[in-house]
């Protein structure tokens, strides 16, 4: 964006030089030109073209009005017009001639000052935006890219329906939705920017409406919405969505939620963009279901909305779906990326890549667990790239910028400066870098074979406390040294790590955090977890073996073994003895 600020004349002998030729008309010297465009007598206002940085700058002040121009090749700055990357309009200039600016096109708006009443016709080219003060501004002919300046915060409306969740329809019968077509600009950081009511829609399931912390509240589209806002735009963000629901369903007017997005397209036809996410896997492996679902929905979206942009929302690999398909989190996501890119080119759509954003924090920066305590949903940190991914696509906004870390009101996990860096660093790139193969390649790191002999000397055990209190974690671990002993199995060292969770007030009191904690930490040889259905592979922690153990009676518990070298066989070999069993057994 080009900031129209003005430039001060340095030096004196410019001043000399520009008073020496004034009387002409038309003024040059170092690098310089000026020109009286006055109106009339009564007015005195005149333009200065000097050299910046990659082009030139052209400032026009004075008092009064400017005269008009006939064409744009008749204003005097005109050869240069393609070359002015800078247009500044001082306080006093009371009226823009016609044709002034036009032809200028390396410019993305000009700020005309409140002392601006009256502009021509033509002032500028339709891509350039007029950034006006006052709202009475009288113009000549038509224009639809004229902005006035509003200190008030426009309102908004948000609308969160959830199929089984949500009382009545999302709008009522009658009801018409469509703003007002006000078009308004503000500063943001001391720069302008175009301020007007944007409206989103996004029609999903649960990959859309949950953030890993209750089952019904903003989702993905409440966090997009505040990030938007705190980067300055006035938002007014929808959502239809239902747990398990294809696009096909949504598109089906006999349909729980297709009803509703019926009901919707009919209330306004000033959607700016609606967002489109379906099941999570169809896309690669149904992808007839899929393409039919998404030309049922532009059908309708075409047939109701004046000008809205479809983004197809790119859901991502879980550790639970790949490790079902007998594949890694990253390949999973080069399926949906391909599919979704194959959509796209098929229907003429946009892509929100929030899988691509995933697989780089998966790859890059383990420590950060995205997903929910399923292993395939996303957790609030997922919610949290998911939407920033949306607000960089959308809009175009820098999300690196925003300040807006989570929902008080759905009880958002605190996440660390760092962790909110990664994620919108990983949003932003998602966005506006190229997304190549190569991103699907990992950090380089040393596997477990490359581990020396001194490293596999050393044992780390890992319990969730969940699992089983402290104290019997340490006997346990005692134990286990004794056998050592016994069986004549030498170690360097055995590094227990006790992870707090017995009450939700503690820092892993769910599973996904616990292993994604455990695998931050640098991956352990054992894992003691607290759930018959735990799989290490969903939690980016790959088991080599699990056995089941006795705790206060219950048989559905499961020990993962992480690593196989003979230190870590041993623990596996021990905890199946009477004496761990015993130990296990005992109430706390």
């Amino acid at each position: 964006m080009v900031k129209n600020r003005k430039k001060p004349i340095a030096g004196i002998a410019l001043g000399l030089c520009m008073i020496a030729f004034a009387a002409a008309g038309l003024a040059g010297c170092g690098g310089s030109k000026t020109w009286d465009v006055s109106a009339d007598s009564s007015s005195s206002v005149k333009a200065t073209l000097e050299k910046s940085d990659g082009g030139y700058q052209l400032t026009i002040r004075g008092n009064g009005s400017m005269a008009d121009f006939s064409s744009a090749s008749d204003a005097p700055w005109s050869k240069h017009a393609g070359e002015i990357n800078a247009v500044t309009v001082s306080y006093g200039v009371e009226g823009i001639g016609s044709n002034a600016f036009a032809g200028i096109t390396y410019v993305e708006y000009i700020v005309f000052p409140s002392s601006v009443t009256h502009i021509g016709q033509n002032v500028t080219d339709e891509e350039v935006k007029i950034f006006a003060f006052d709202e009475q501004l009288e113009y000549d002919g038509t224009y639809d890219n004229i902005y006035t300046y509003t200190e008030k915060t426009i309102e908004t409306n948000d609308r969160f329906w959830q199929s089984d969740k949500s009382k009545g329809d999302i709008v009522a019968d009658g009801e018409d939705l469509t703003g007002d077509d006000g078009k308004y600009w503000h500063y943001v950081e001391d720069t302008p920017a175009v301020y007007e009511k944007i409206k989103v829609l996004f029609i999903g399931n649960s990959f859309t409406y949950r953030n890993g912390r209750v089952e019904f509240s903003s989702g993905v589209p409440g966090i997009f919405d505040n990030i938007a806002e705190d980067l300055g735009y006035a938002v007014e963000t929808y959502s239809i969505t239902g747990p398990g629901w294809y696009l096909e369903n949504h598109a089906k007017a006999t349909d729980t939620c297709g009803r509703q997005v019926d009901k919707l397209l009919n209330a306004c036809d000033d959607f700016d963009y609606i967002v489109l996410q379906d099941q999570s896997t169809v896309a690669f492996e149904n992808y007839e279901r899929f393409s039919g679902g998404i030309a049922a929905l532009k059908e309708k979206i075409e047939a109701t909305q004046t000008d809205a942009k479809i983004y197809l929302y790119e859901t991502w690999g879980s550790p639970f779906s790949a490790n079902e398909r007998n594949i890694t989190v990253p390949e999973m996501e080069k399926l949906l990326f391909d599919a979704y890119n194959r959509a796209a080119d098929e229907f003429g759509l946009s892509v929100s890549y929030i899988g691509a954003a995933f697989t780089d924090i998966y790859l890059h920066e383990p420590s950060i667990y995205l997903y929910d305590t399923d292993n395939r949903h996303q957790g609030y940190t997922g919610a949290y790239l998911s939407a920033c991914v949306h607000a960089a696509s959308m809009l175009g906004a820098d999300v690196r910028k925003t300040t807006f870390v989570g929902e008080a009101q759905y009880n958002a996990p605190e996440l660390d400066e760092a962790t909110l860096t990664a994620l919108r660093t990983a949003a932003y790139n998602a966005v506006f870098a190229e997304l190549t193969d190569d991103r699907f390649e990992a950090d380089d790191a040393p596997s477990s074979g490359e581990q020396d002999d001194e490293q596999k000397e050393i044992l780390k055990i890992a319990c969730w406390g969940r699992f089983m209190k402290e104290a019997k974690f340490e006997e346990l671990v005692e134990d286990f040294k004794l056998y050592c002993a016994q069986e004549g199995i030498t170690y360097k060292e055995i590094v227990a790590t006790y992870y707090d969770g017995a009450t939700t007030s503690q820092p892993y009191y769910y599973i996904a955090n616990f292993t994604a904690k455990v695998y931050a930490d640098g991956n352990p040889d054992i894992v003691l977890p607290c759930a018959d259905n735990f799989n290490a592979n969903q939690a980016t922690i790959a088991a080599v073996d699990m056995v089941p153990v006795d705790v206060y009676g219950q048989t559905d518990r499961r020990v993962a073994a992480i690593n196989d070298d003979a230190l870590t066989l041993a623990f596996m070999d021990y905890v199946q003895t009477a004496s761990a069993a015993e130990i296990m057994a005992r109430a706390d």
